[in-house]
Protein backbone atom coordinates (compact mmCIF):
# COMPACT_ATOMS: atom_id res chain seq x y z
CA UNK A 1 0.00 0.00 0.00
CA UNK A 2 1.16 3.37 -0.89
CA UNK A 3 1.46 6.49 1.11
CA UNK A 4 0.75 9.56 -0.17
CA UNK A 5 3.19 12.25 1.00
CA UNK A 6 1.69 15.87 1.70
CA UNK A 7 4.04 17.03 -1.50
CA UNK A 8 1.88 14.77 -3.29
CA UNK A 9 -1.82 16.62 -1.89
CA UNK A 10 -0.25 19.80 -2.87
CA UNK A 11 0.20 19.12 -6.07
CA UNK A 12 -3.74 18.21 -6.60
CA UNK A 13 -4.06 20.99 -4.49
CA UNK A 14 -2.09 23.68 -3.80
CA UNK A 15 -4.42 25.73 -1.80
CA UNK A 16 -3.14 23.18 1.29
CA UNK A 17 0.65 24.67 0.46
CA UNK A 18 2.41 26.89 3.54
CA UNK A 19 2.33 30.47 3.67
CA UNK A 20 4.98 32.26 4.18
CA UNK A 21 5.36 35.46 6.73
CA UNK A 22 5.16 37.53 3.63
CA UNK A 23 1.72 35.97 2.50
CA UNK A 24 0.64 37.04 5.95
CA UNK A 25 2.12 40.72 5.91
CA UNK A 26 0.06 40.76 1.95
CA UNK A 27 -3.13 39.48 3.41
CA UNK A 28 -3.11 41.71 6.12
CA UNK A 29 -2.37 44.83 3.91
CA UNK A 30 -5.23 43.94 2.10
CA UNK A 31 -7.78 43.86 5.01
CA UNK A 32 -6.63 47.41 5.96
CA UNK A 33 -7.18 48.50 2.28
CA UNK A 34 -10.59 46.51 2.24
CA UNK A 35 -11.33 49.02 6.46
CA UNK A 36 -9.71 52.39 4.57
CA UNK A 37 -12.36 51.63 1.13
CA UNK A 38 -15.32 51.70 4.21
CA UNK A 39 -15.50 47.71 3.25
CA UNK A 40 -15.10 46.50 6.99
CA UNK A 41 -15.84 47.79 9.97
CA UNK A 42 -12.97 48.15 12.94
CA UNK A 43 -14.22 44.79 14.67
CA UNK A 44 -14.17 43.45 11.37
CA UNK A 45 -10.71 44.36 10.43
CA UNK A 46 -9.43 43.23 13.54
CA UNK A 47 -11.34 39.46 13.67
CA UNK A 48 -9.74 38.82 10.02
CA UNK A 49 -6.43 40.10 10.82
CA UNK A 50 -5.88 38.07 13.59
CA UNK A 51 -7.19 34.88 11.23
CA UNK A 52 -4.36 35.88 8.65
CA UNK A 53 -1.73 36.02 11.29
CA UNK A 54 -2.81 32.54 12.54
CA UNK A 55 -3.02 31.04 8.92
CA UNK A 56 -0.74 28.40 8.50
CA UNK A 57 -1.78 27.44 4.60
CA UNK A 58 -3.01 29.47 1.73
CA UNK A 59 -6.56 27.88 2.31
CA UNK A 60 -7.11 29.32 5.69
CA UNK A 61 -6.51 32.85 3.53
CA UNK A 62 -8.94 32.56 0.95
CA UNK A 63 -12.16 32.88 3.45
CA UNK A 64 -10.78 36.39 4.20
CA UNK A 65 -11.29 37.83 0.94
CA UNK A 66 -14.46 36.33 -0.39
CA UNK A 67 -16.73 39.25 -0.07
CA UNK A 68 -14.41 41.50 -1.20
CA UNK A 69 -13.30 42.88 -4.57
CA UNK A 70 -9.55 41.62 -4.45
CA UNK A 71 -8.40 38.06 -4.07
CA UNK A 72 -6.05 36.53 -1.75
CA UNK A 73 -2.59 35.79 -1.90
CA UNK A 74 -1.90 33.19 -4.54
CA UNK A 75 0.15 29.88 -4.03
CA UNK A 76 2.91 29.47 -6.14
CA UNK A 77 3.42 26.75 -8.30
CA UNK A 78 4.98 23.35 -6.99
CA UNK A 79 8.53 22.95 -7.32
CA UNK A 80 10.43 19.79 -7.28
CA UNK A 81 12.58 19.58 -3.82
CA UNK A 82 16.10 21.08 -4.19
CA UNK A 83 19.11 18.43 -4.37
CA UNK A 84 21.30 21.18 -2.49
CA UNK A 85 21.16 20.45 1.40
CA UNK A 86 19.04 23.14 2.96
CA UNK A 87 20.87 25.60 5.11
CA UNK A 88 21.64 25.75 8.84
CA UNK A 89 19.09 26.77 11.26
CA UNK A 90 19.80 29.82 12.92
CA UNK A 91 21.44 29.22 16.40
CA UNK A 92 19.39 29.54 19.89
CA UNK A 93 19.31 33.37 20.51
CA UNK A 94 19.88 34.31 16.86
CA UNK A 95 16.39 35.07 15.06
CA UNK A 96 12.77 35.00 16.41
CA UNK A 97 9.56 35.92 14.99
CA UNK A 98 6.63 37.55 17.06
CA UNK A 99 3.32 38.17 16.75
CA UNK A 100 0.62 40.33 18.78
CA UNK A 101 -2.71 40.94 17.68
CA UNK A 102 -4.50 42.81 19.78
CA UNK A 103 -3.06 41.62 22.56
CA UNK A 104 0.13 42.65 24.90
CA UNK A 105 4.00 41.71 24.50
CA UNK A 106 6.31 42.45 27.29
CA UNK A 107 10.22 41.63 27.49
CA UNK A 108 11.73 43.01 30.62
CA UNK A 109 14.25 41.97 33.14
CA UNK A 110 17.28 39.83 32.07
CA UNK A 111 15.98 38.47 28.99
CA UNK A 112 18.50 37.14 25.70
CA UNK A 113 18.00 39.98 23.10
CA UNK A 114 18.06 37.69 19.51
CA UNK A 115 20.31 39.07 17.03
CA UNK A 116 17.56 39.89 14.67
CA UNK A 117 13.14 39.89 15.86
CA UNK A 118 10.79 40.13 13.07
CA UNK A 119 8.19 41.74 15.03
CA UNK A 120 4.33 42.08 13.97
CA UNK A 121 1.77 44.40 15.42
CA UNK A 122 -2.30 44.27 14.54
CA UNK A 123 -3.32 46.36 17.28
CA UNK A 124 -2.17 45.61 20.72
CA UNK A 125 1.36 46.69 21.92
CA UNK A 126 4.90 45.50 22.35
CA UNK A 127 7.00 46.73 25.11
CA UNK A 128 10.78 46.01 24.73
CA UNK A 129 12.85 46.67 27.40
CA UNK A 130 16.80 46.17 27.41
CA UNK A 131 17.90 47.82 30.67
CA UNK A 132 19.33 44.72 32.18
CA UNK A 133 18.63 42.77 28.86
CA UNK A 134 21.53 40.01 27.71
CA UNK A 135 22.64 41.82 24.43
CA UNK A 136 23.82 39.83 21.54
CA UNK A 137 27.72 39.84 20.82
CA UNK A 138 28.98 41.82 18.00
CA UNK A 139 27.63 45.12 19.25
CA UNK A 140 24.67 45.57 17.52
CA UNK A 141 21.16 44.04 16.51
CA UNK A 142 17.92 44.11 14.75
CA UNK A 143 14.46 44.74 15.17
CA UNK A 144 12.36 44.36 11.78
CA UNK A 145 8.96 45.76 12.46
CA UNK A 146 6.16 45.15 10.26
CA UNK A 147 2.92 47.64 12.30
CA UNK A 148 -0.73 47.50 11.46
CA UNK A 149 -1.44 50.42 14.20
CA UNK A 150 -0.98 49.57 17.95
CA UNK A 151 2.41 50.24 19.80
CA UNK A 152 5.74 49.25 20.03
CA UNK A 153 8.39 51.17 23.02
CA UNK A 154 11.48 50.50 23.77
CA UNK A 155 13.47 51.35 26.73
CA UNK A 156 17.19 51.29 26.16
CA UNK A 157 19.68 51.81 29.27
CA UNK A 158 23.01 54.19 28.68
CA UNK A 159 25.36 52.90 25.95
CA UNK A 160 22.45 51.14 23.73
CA UNK A 161 21.54 53.46 20.90
CA UNK A 162 17.95 53.35 18.28
CA UNK A 163 18.75 53.95 15.06
CA UNK A 164 15.16 54.32 13.29
CA UNK A 165 16.21 55.84 10.28
CA UNK A 166 15.42 52.45 8.26
CA UNK A 167 11.58 52.67 9.54
CA UNK A 168 9.18 53.08 6.50
CA UNK A 169 6.18 55.02 8.08
CA UNK A 170 2.51 55.69 6.18
CA UNK A 171 0.72 57.02 8.76
CA UNK A 172 2.52 55.90 11.72
CA UNK A 173 4.22 58.04 14.31
CA UNK A 174 8.20 57.73 15.41
CA UNK A 175 9.34 59.35 18.23
CA UNK A 176 13.23 59.23 19.51
CA UNK A 177 13.05 60.42 23.07
CA UNK A 178 16.50 58.56 24.44
CA UNK A 179 18.94 60.25 22.01
CA UNK A 180 18.61 63.81 24.55
CA UNK A 181 20.15 61.79 27.22
CA UNK A 182 22.71 59.55 25.28
CA UNK A 183 26.22 60.70 26.36
CA UNK A 184 28.54 60.79 22.98
CA UNK A 185 30.95 58.14 22.65
CA UNK A 186 29.72 55.99 24.92
CA UNK A 187 27.48 53.77 22.96
CA UNK A 188 28.53 50.30 22.88
CA UNK A 189 25.45 48.20 21.64
CA UNK A 190 23.37 49.90 18.61
CA UNK A 191 19.62 48.28 17.78
CA UNK A 192 18.65 49.00 14.58
CA UNK A 193 15.15 49.22 13.39
CA UNK A 194 13.59 48.86 10.30
CA UNK A 195 10.10 47.55 8.40
CA UNK A 196 6.79 49.50 7.48
CA UNK A 197 4.57 50.93 9.64
CA UNK A 198 0.66 51.51 9.07
CA UNK A 199 -0.48 53.53 11.61
CA UNK A 200 0.42 53.09 15.43
CA UNK A 201 3.65 54.57 17.18
CA UNK A 202 7.08 53.05 17.80
CA UNK A 203 8.43 54.90 21.06
CA UNK A 204 12.45 55.12 22.47
CA UNK A 205 12.61 56.38 25.68
CA UNK A 206 15.98 55.56 28.20
CA UNK A 207 15.39 54.04 31.51
CA UNK A 208 17.17 56.62 33.21
CA UNK A 209 14.77 59.83 31.79
CA UNK A 210 13.71 61.69 34.39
Amino acid sequence: MSIEKPSDRAERDPRLLRVSHADRDRMVEILRDAAADGRLDIDELEERMERALAARTFADLEPLTEDLPVAAPAPPAVRAPATAAPAPAPADGEAERWEVAGQRLRREGAWTVPRLVELTVAGGSARLDYTVARLPEGGESTLRISAYGGSVRLTVPPGVAVDLSGIASHGGRVRDNASRHAVPGAVTHVITVTGSMYGGTVRVEASDAK
